[in-house]
């Protein structure tokens, strides 16, 4: 209900706005949401903003988009707000929005192609034209491409305090389903990031069920792709390939070349998981092709030796996976290698040295790998794990005991109790091998608690026959 002394906006003639203004009314996003968050930017309460002017409980119906203000009430509420009419409003400037969408695709390529200072100047660029543009879509992209900006170099509590400014400022974008998956696709991101893959995974499928009203192809492959990714590393490589197949096909008839590459790498790492090493293989020898081609970034070249390395030490072929794993690290120069990515090239060296038996190599690398790890909390727990096997094959069984431990916990903390339920398997077995079954079983009996977390509850109705 409206306010009884105010006729909605609609029902007046609009005899002090130009009928530009008028015509574009109708492309203004959130009126109230423009006054409100304009309020809040300043400081002031509702009483404040409304005295003198309207009741507090006409700018609540307002700021709740239930209610239109005449022009005679809107005129001084933008003057106590230190804006106009027309911010307020929101009238779009299609030029800004074209010009906004234009710098978003510059700097997805320019983060893509690894042109870093590129990107930075568009998004400079960027967040100036969001300053002098009322359109809400522009700020919302522009903060969600900086955000994008900031996870893509895995700087978290940027990224984080970002993020919750956006949810504060925004929540989540509903009023546009484009830049509703997009939010939907960085909050995803995050929580892969911080290794809760689940939660990554309910994001991307929340931004998948509406796909049918989403109009951006390229957002619509990056979804697919991040459920391949999450897949392959929830243990479903089928459901992988699945979705990084769809991925590809998109990204082929945009002719985002590098991109493919990319989920090339992901269909690859899938196979590999799935068995399929030749089909793997493949995957990455295209990426090299593609990559030597297009003379794409060495960055890309190193995560493909990389997976080439993993395939080949699945295949136990040692010798080769040693060989692309070094690869993987010569390429490029130390610093041009995301922390985390070096570090996991290390504990995939320090597995493949454990198998040949060469603990010295796989002690060097694994001490290297943990340090360079400190912002991935999973891996980094597994070299935990691999760093207990070195102390195992060495005989010093206390201290392959405190990694074990020290892992458990940690797999626990980061809602992983497949993980931590091998460790507990692995411990149990050694404790009772060791003449201390009470210690075994606790350990086996912890194990068995976690393989239960990873199944499902059936509750079966049971139906008795009825007594004749």
């Amino acid at each position: 209900m409206h306010h009884p002394n105010h006729i909605p906006l609609a029902d007046q003639p609009f005899n002090r706005l130009a009928p530009a203004l008028i015509e574009r009314r109708e492309q203004a996003i959130g009126l109230g949401n423009n006054i409100r968050y304009r309020r809040k930017e300043l400081g002031l309460t509702q009483s404040e903003l409304a005295e003198g002017i309207i009741s507090v409980p006409y700018l609540s119906l307002i700021e709740n988009e239930k209610a239109h203000p005449k022009p005679d009430i809107l005129t001084p509420l933008a003057k106590r707000l230190h804006s106009s009419v027309k911010d307020l409003l929101g009238v779009i400037d299609q030029d800004d929005l074209r010009r906004a969408d234009f710098l978003i695709d510059k700097i997805r390529t320019s983060q893509v192609y690894e042109r870093y200072d590129e990107a930075k100047a568009s998004l400079e660029e960027l967040k100036k034209l969001s300053g002098e543009t009322p359109d809400q879509r522009v700020h919302i992209k522009t903060d969600l491409i900086e955000i994008n900006f900031l996870i893509h170099f895995a700087e978290k509590e940027k990224y984080q305090a970002k993020f919750a400014a956006f949810e504060q400022r925004w929540g989540s974008p509903k009023e546009d389903t484009n830049l509703l998956v997009w939010y939907l696709r960085m909050k995803g991101n995050i929580h892969f990031l911080e290794d809760m893959y689940d939660q990554a995974l309910l994001c991307y499928k929340q931004a998948e069920k509406l796909f049918p009203q989403v109009t951006d192809d390229i957002e619509k492959a990056y979804i697919y792709g991040n459920l391949g990714k999450t897949h392959l590393i929830l243990s479903d490589p089928a459901l992988g390939i699945l979705y990084t197949e769809k991925a590809i096909n998109i990204m082929l008839k945009k002719d985002r070349w590098l991109e493919v590459c990319s989920m090339f790498n992901i269909l690859g790492a899938c196979h590999t998981n799935k068995g399929n090493f030749q089909d793997a293989i493949e995957c990455f020898e295209r990426v090299l092709r593609i990559a030597d081609q297009f003379k794409f970034s060495k960055i890309l070249i190193s995560r493909t030796y990389h997976e080439l390395g993993v395939c080949y030490l699945r295949l136990e072929d040692c010798k080769q996976a040693i060989h692309y794993l070094n690869q993987s690290l010569e390429v490029v120069s130390p610093d041009h290698l995301p922390p985390w990515e070096e570090g996991f090239v290390h504990q995939i060296l320090c597995r493949t040295y454990l198998k040949t038996g060469e603990l010295d190599q796989a002690q060097h690398h694994i001490e290297k790998a943990i340090p360079l790890l400190e912002s991935r909390e999973r891996l980094k727990s597994e070299c935990l794990i691999f760093l207990g096997q070195i102390h195992y094959h060495r005989g010093d069984y206390q201290k392959f005991i405190r990694c074990y431990r020290e892992a458990i916990q940690s797999f626990l903390r980061l809602g992983a109790p497949e993980n931590a339920a091998r460790a507990s398997h692995t411990l149990g077995k050694h404790y009772i091998q060791s003449g201390d079954p009470d210690e075994g079983v606790r350990y086996l009996l912890q194990a068995v608690d976690h393989y239960h977390q990873l199944l499902p509850s059936i509750n079966f109705e049971v139906e008795l026959p009825e007594k004749t």
